[in-house]
């Protein structure tokens, strides 16, 4: 859908053909919260990025990027329409590091893997941690991904927000993307468990049904209750100091060791 009123009967009735974008929007509603801080990655043409504003109201705020001129102009039009004026959206990728990129647009998707017949685009792209750092903001409550492909590479350019301030996690799984990248669901899942989540698997098609990570569309992560990163990072350190040889231990055992300790000291501190 190019052009919408979000809860309009002709809204309805093209969601109805699509229960992924229909599983998306309903489980956006049923986590996120007014008054919520919110990144989204590949706001596309907007449907979920309205369906956000929607339901974090006037006093949460989205910055939402979209970095592919086309639909950057449909995502604009249709934020414009449906007065979602606590949202600003951004001509822009996100990445793990700021600057030029190359895109590819295929149909009605886009991403950093190469498609057959695809036009290329090349786009300025930023990471998470460094625009927040440039709006003055401290943190957010919540970071939506639908970047195929680039999933952890966004995040690892979240990580250091992740890691001081915990938001929600709800990313799209492009296994086939991820691979051309050398890169998998296992990768972006290990960097979130690493930083204290848990993650849940969800197959957004049929939001009841259970899933596992084999099989899912999307993931949601939640950081860990603090007494249970406390355990956690207690055990990785025994057990990381089980595997030290008692001499010529690796500088990269010790770097871990050290990184280990200092988010346990920050975890019992808070």
């Amino acid at each position: 859908m190019n052009s919408f009123i979000f809860g309009s009967e002709e809204f309805r009735s093209e969601l109805r053909k699509s229960l992924h974008d229909a599983g998306e929007v309903e489980f956006l509603q049923s986590v996120l919260r007014p008054g919520m801080h919110v990144v989204e990655a590949g706001a596309n043409r907007g449907v979920t990025a309205v369906a956000i504003a929607k339901q974090i109201g006037n006093e949460g705020h989205l910055y939402a990027f979209e970095p592919v001129p086309e639909f950057y102009g449909e995502l604009k039009e249709n934020l414009l329409r449906n007065d979602a004026e606590n949202v600003r959206a951004y001509q822009l990728a996100l990445s793990n590091r700021p600057g030029r990129i190359r895109f590819y647009k295929h149909g009605g998707g886009s991403g950093i893997t190469r498609a057959q017949g695809a036009e290329v685009l090349y786009v300025e792209a930023t990471t998470v941690t460094d625009f927040l750092a440039e709006q003055g903001e401290d943190g957010i409550d919540f970071l939506n991904l639908d970047c195929e492909g680039s999933e952890l590479l966004v995040l690892q350019g979240a990580r250091s927000i992740l890691e001081e301030h915990g938001p929600q996690v709800f990313c799209e799984i492009h296994r086939g993307y991820l691979r051309e990248l050398n890169q998998s669901a296992d990768d972006v899942v290990g960097l979130l468990s690493g930083l204290g989540y848990e993650v849940h698997p969800l197959r957004v098609e049929d939001l009841n049904a259970e899933s596992n990570a084999e099989e899912c569309s999307h993931i949601h992560a939640c950081r860990r209750p603090r007494e249970r990163e406390v355990e956690d990072l207690e055990q990785r350190i025994a057990d990381l100091k089980d595997r030290m040889p008692a001499h010529s231990v690796k500088p990269s055992m010790m770097q871990e060791l050290e990184e280990l300790e200092e988010r346990l000291q920050a975890a019992q501190g808070e």
